[in-house]
């Protein structure tokens, strides 16, 4: 069962990822703030595994825009699977909200540290 909060199905790595509708409120806010609007035909219920999800995706995002898609690809999945995990071996819960401002925080300091980098 998803660990996620949405009682569903068996919980999978596509599922938790991606097709948990805890993820998708978690997908959609973080895209918003980024202003990264994903094709329509790029649905993950559409695909069997996140990679073959992810590989479609990427291609269908302005060239302009794919490292910054890439980055929000892993920092999301990251956080979900973190608070897989929190659930699971600390009893701590945490909202929607709150996973999406730490996949905010994480980008920040992603950028921040980037930035310095090539400066």
């Amino acid at each position: 069962m998803c660990s996620l909060q949405c009682n569903g199905p068996l919980e999978t790595g596509q599922h938790l990822c991606l097709l948990c509708p805890f993820a998708q409120v978690v997908w959609h806010q973080v895209l918003s703030w980024e202003r990264l609007d994903l094709p329509q035909e790029t649905n993950p219920a559409n695909y069997v595994c996140i990679s073959d999800w992810w590989e479609t995706t990427a291609k269908m995002v302005h060239k302009n825009q794919r490292r910054d898609f890439n980055g929000l690809v892993i920092y999301i999945m990251w956080n979900l699977w973190k608070k897989r995990n929190r659930r699971i071996f600390e009893n701590k819960l945490l909202s929607m909200q709150q996973v999406a401002e730490r996949i905010k925080e994480d980008l920040v300091q992603y950028r921040a540290a980037f930035n310095n980098a090539a400066s």
